[in-house]
């Protein structure tokens, strides 16, 4: 799509796609959950897109939040936590300043679906969740080891997530070298490399009292978020989990 002459029929379209996306997720194994402690299920990406866009940008922003919908759930079958509202209003603000809001949209929910593939379950790599990108804490370990020279890049700005796809492909060669801390994982095995538990009860329990707690790096939940990577989030997750006895 290229320009902002969208028809009627475009828009009517993409909005149908929204609500089949939708129906998937609600019908995913753990449903539309949110980490929003005030709210029970995640808003849904029809009504983000709705209070995001407007006339002439609305088709562009759903056919990005279909894209990144659809490589969740193709990537991801297990995740847990459907937050999108901080992901689509950031790229939505740094589209509207970019000369091209189309142009901009399409590439970088481009990258950020191949990030869903790099990073998945159709990948040697393998993560059971996106919890950790969407949430920032992958976002927010990477800042914290360069402050000054990282500090005011965005969780979902080009700069990390072009650095995200550089990380996987290093992951990648790490496996398949057989490495110590990336090895080879038997066929239907999820990759944790973290020293807590993360099947779904336990990954439930820690990321809502994190969220509780004002311990997650990007309140994913809410348009108006302020990401910090000011304090050692990996640390706070790590003593909640001890915590809740989810060490392994």
């Amino acid at each position: 799509m290229t320009g902002f002459s969208m028809t009627a029929h475009a828009i009517d379209e993409a909005n149908t796609e929204l609500v089949e996306v939708e129906s998937r997720i609600r019908r995913s194994p753990w449903g539309p959950l949110t980490l929003d402690p005030d709210r029970s299920v995640a808003r849904s990406l029809s009504e983000i897109v709705t209070e995001l866009a407007g006339a002439e940008q609305s088709s562009h922003l759903a056919a990005a939040a279909l894209a990144v919908a659809n490589a969740q759930l193709q990537s991801f079958p297990d995740n847990l936590f459907w937050d999108f509202d901080f992901y689509l209003a950031s790229i939505h603000r740094q589209a509207s300043a970019a000369s091209d809001y189309a142009s901009y949209l399409e590439h970088v929910t481009g990258i950020t679906v191949e990030l869903m593939r790099l990073y998945g379950q159709q990948s040697t790599i393998r993560f059971r969740y996106v919890h950790d990108f969407m949430y920032g804490f992958d976002w927010a370990r990477w800042v914290r080891r360069d402050p000054k020279v990282r500090d005011g890049v965005e969780p979902f700005g080009l700069e990390f997530l072009r650095q995200t796809e550089s990380r996987g492909r290093d992951i990648r060669e790490l496996i398949e070298t057989d490495d110590e801390w990336y090895p080879r994982l038997e066929d239907g095995v999820a990759r944790n490399p973290f020293p807590f538990s993360r099947e779904p009860e336990d990954e439930l329990a820690l990321y809502r009292l994190l969220a509780k707690r004002g311990w997650v790096p990007v309140q994913a939940w809410s348009f108006d978020a302020r990401p910090d990577a000011g304090r050692d989030f990996d640390l706070l997750r790590e003593e909640t989990a001890r915590s809740l006895r989810l060490s392994r």
